[in-house]
């Protein structure tokens, strides 16, 4: 990534590239009047010894306000973002027309600069004042305001209890179970695709999961591929797992689990359901946008919507920067909305604010039993199990009840779908055995083996099949062919849990040069899980809440007020016209005046940018002013409406003035007379162009 701060030469550069205008209105505003012969290389460095001289760095330094702390962090944190990235990453806070003038304001006090980049204009921060600059450049957290948790209330404890009840372990090991063997269709819909349930799964996953939008679940766990589809003798597709993808899965620490889970629903919510899989580096990027959200609200802080929105879509450009190539990433909205699909966060509505906290796992105690079994063959799940002993526990058996207490029943139909994945009775009930602490009814144990010994009887295959001729049945005792052996079919016949391609690499390490693979050619689409490391966004929230940094007072403002009032009283020494003294007045109150040199020497142009009410005569020059420069107007009318738009004509109908003017936001242009509009403000371009 590039340094917030680039050589003083580049600065300088960017300065010589101004048209002269700008250029000697820009060091005339500073240095104050520019003798002659000019040299732009000498007056540039004549700028530069300027503003390094301390008490000059003093001033400017006590001049930065919390507005001006805010910009210089998004900047240093968008990495010399272009404008629209900025208007963006502040919208909700500060209107088009108010950062505008923000940024204006701070090119004139040389804390920031503008250099094309391409046909890109990009924003920095002055090298020179790197020294006062540094520490705000550094502080991200003015950005992303929170709440701590110390904050919150009794009134607010429904966001602690509502995470009691969102998506955790037993309930996602309990989703499984009722998902496999579900029939969906797939239909499209304005260009995507969607999950269709049948009406009764749909009917008992109400009664089930209720608050679970099973759809969206189910559509996320698809999109990771941990559940496939398998085509049936109807239309419909039928739901089966992934082992191979479970077992990965399974093997995740819970946070890292459900941060994939939430990759896999936000995918879904955008692109809809597909016909395999998501590709893999889709799926990368999603789940490290999720992470880094799941970072950067450490320690449990608490975020208002507005962060979490700002956050979401600062993570996601970056992340869409750097492997747009995969295809467009979900949005902001998506993936907050998919944090609380998965559990990771709870939202709760505080004085009429939404915020954003994420759920911890509670630490359980291992001593006591996970399961609790009875006579009939069902078992409440406690929440001390783990979720790959659910998972494993899910696969034999239905779910029954959700909620409090996770209620599972084992029957002959339900244990013979887990002989089917692979598992076998012993397993099953070693698993019981030690997960109920010894309590598993014995009758049970009688029941696994019956049901196993005729599931042997009568069975049907499907997948890779091996045959190994009897001198090269040792083949089979390779590695990592055996690992791939899925059943021993009859001598020298093996079932598979591999593809073709996967199978005939493992014979090429054994040291099979000529392997026969008769039938069509199998593709499998292969997605992995592995471990999320530390996020690289280093975006933290303040350690105070909004309310306490709401209340502390602005940084050095009674600095501020001796500085001015320092700048005011020497100005009163002084033999100047009105509009002299205006245009110096308002050079203090917009902090340009860093020394009493700027008020004795200095060279004025006046510009009016703003007239008011009758003021027919200021109204009028500013719009010419506006349309000759194609500047943009910032209008205020009587009926209390605002536009902001380029104006296009000032025409005179009977006595009254006409103003044509296209908004900004598009739509067609309006007209309107001068003395229907209170306020006419024109927003200066940048000095260094658009």
């Amino acid at each position: 990534m590039k340094p917030p701060f680039r050589p003083v030469s580049f600065w300088q550069s960017a300065l010589m590239t101004l048209p002269d205008a700008a250029f000697f209105d820009l060091l005339r505003s500073i240095l104050g009047a520019v003798k002659t012969p000019f040299n732009k290389q000498n007056l540039i460095g004549e700028l530069s010894r300027f503003i390094v001289r301390s008490e000059i760095q003093e001033t400017m330094a006590a001049y930065i306000d919390d507005n001006d702390r805010r910009i210089i962090a998004a900047i240093a944190l968008l990495r010399e973002p272009v404008p629209g990235e900025l208007e963006s990453f502040f919208t909700g806070e500060y209107s088009y027309a108010e950062l505008q003038s923000m940024l204006l304001n701070l090119e004139e006090r040389l804390i920031i600069y503008r250099f094309r980049d391409n046909d890109a204009l990009r924003i920095a921060l002055n090298p020179r004042l790197e020294n006062i600059l540094a520490p705000h450049a550094g502080n991200t957290g003015i950005l992303f305001p929170a709440l701590s948790p110390a904050s919150l209330t009794v009134e607010d404890s429904t966001m602690s209890a509502a995470a009691n009840e969102m998506l955790n372990g037993r309930t996602l090991a309990a989703l499984f179970s009722f998902l496999l063997g579900s029939e969906i269709q797939i239909k499209d819909e304005a260009g995507k695709t969607s999950l269709v349930f049948r009406k009764k799964t749909t009917e008992q996953s109400k009664v089930l999961f209720p608050g679970l939008d099973i759809n969206a679940v189910a559509g996320g766990l698809l999109a990771l591929g941990l559940l496939v589809r398998e085509r049936g003798l109807s239309t419909n597709i039928v739901i089966a797992p992934d082992e191979a993808k479970m077992a990965a899965f399974k093997a995740l620490t819970d946070q890292n689990r459900f941060e994939y889970l939430a990759g896999g629903i936000a995918l879904f919510l955008h692109h809809g359901a597909s016909v395999a899989p998501q590709g893999r580096g889709m799926l990368k990027n999603t789940v490290y946008l999720i992470h880094s959200l799941c970072s950067a609200a450490k320690d449990g802080r608490i975020l208002p919507e507005a962060t979490m929105i700002k956050m979401a879509e600062l993570f996601r450009r970056q992340e869409q920067a750097g492997w747009g190539f995969f295809g467009e990433l979900p949005s902001a909205a998506v993936l907050i909305r998919s944090l609380v699909m998965a559990g990771l966060f709870t939202a709760a509505v505080i004085d009429g604010t939404t915020y954003y906290c994420p759920v911890t796992a509670n630490v359980p105690d291992q001593q006591r039993p996970h399961i609790a079994m009875d006579s009939g063959f069902s078992c409440i799940l406690y929440p001390e199990i783990s979720f790959a002993d659910a998972l494993d526990l899910a696969a034999f058996s239905t779910v029954e009840e959700t909620g409090t207490a996770i209620h599972f029943a084992l029957s002959r139909d339900s244990v013979v779908r887990g002989f089917d994945r692979g598992y076998d009775a012993d397993f099953l009930w070693q698993l019981l055995e030690r997960l109920s602490g010894g309590r598993a009814p014995e009758a049970l144990k009688w029941n696994l083996g019956d049901w196993e010994k005729r599931w042997q009887e009568v069975s049907l295959n499907e997948g890779v099949v091996l045959t190994l001729s009897g001198e090269r049945s040792y083949l089979a005792q390779t590695e990592p062919l055996a690992s791939m052996i899925k059943r021993t079919l009859a001598p020298g016949i093996y079932l598979l849990s591999a593809n073709k391609e996967d199978a005939t690499d493992a014979l090429h390490c054994a040291g099979v040069d000529i392997v026969a693979r008769p039938g069509s050619k199998i593709s499998v689409l292969s997605t992995f899980f592995s471990p999320l490391g530390e996020a690289a966004g280093n975006v933290n929230p303040p350690p105070g809440s909004i309310k306490e940094l709401a209340e502390q007072p602005e940084n050095g403002e009674i600095r501020v007020l001796q500085i001015k009032d320092r700048f005011f009283s020497a100005l009163k020494q002084l033999k100047l016209n009105r509009q002299e003294q205006e245009e110096l007045e308002s050079r203090i109150e917009r902090r340009i005046v860093v020394s009493e040199s700027q008020l004795k020497d200095a060279s004025l142009r006046y510009e009016k940018l703003e007239a008011r009410s009758l003021d027919y005569v200021g109204k009028t020059g500013i719009v010419k002013q506006a349309i000759i420069s194609g500047s943009l107007l910032e209008l205020s009318c009587l009926n209390g409406e605002k536009i902001l738009g380029v104006p296009e004509s000032l025409d005179k109908k009977g006595s009254e003035m006409i103003l044509v003017i296209k908004p900004r936001d598009g739509g067609e242009s309006i007209k309107l007379a001068l003395g229907k509009i209170s306020l006419i403000r024109r927003i200066k371009q940048s000095i260094f162009g658009v």
